[in-house]
């Protein structure tokens, strides 16, 4: 992956990068791509799929929770509010 492909990507996810912080941000990226492709490299002949990788994990999909939530403390978290609805700012650009 080259800086070029990198400075795109932090366009498309709104992110500002020091040329400092881009050097280092490409040889990273480069190390775990380079990791993925070893991964794929391995003979997984023969072993079994894990749908997770705790064993016996029994999911119950028939339990049924609740949760009561009180709007007006859920409200009073929220620094704006119009007719009892909370707006939501978006969170400005993360620089590194």
């Amino acid at each position: 992956m080259d800086k070029n492909t990198i400075l795109h990507l932090a366009n498309l996810a709104k992110i500002k990068i020091s040329e400092d912080y881009l050097e280092k941000l490409t040889w990273e990226f480069n190390q775990i791509l380079d990791f993925v492709s070893r991964l794929q490299e391995i003979d997984t002949t023969g072993v079994e799929k894990m749908y997770t990788p705790i064993e016996n994990l029994k999911l119950d999909y028939n339990r049924k929770t609740s949760t009561q939530v009180n709007s007006e403390d859920l409200l009073s978290n929220s620094p704006h509010e119009i007719e009892n609805n909370m707006i939501v700012i978006r969170s400005s650009i993360v620089e590194h």
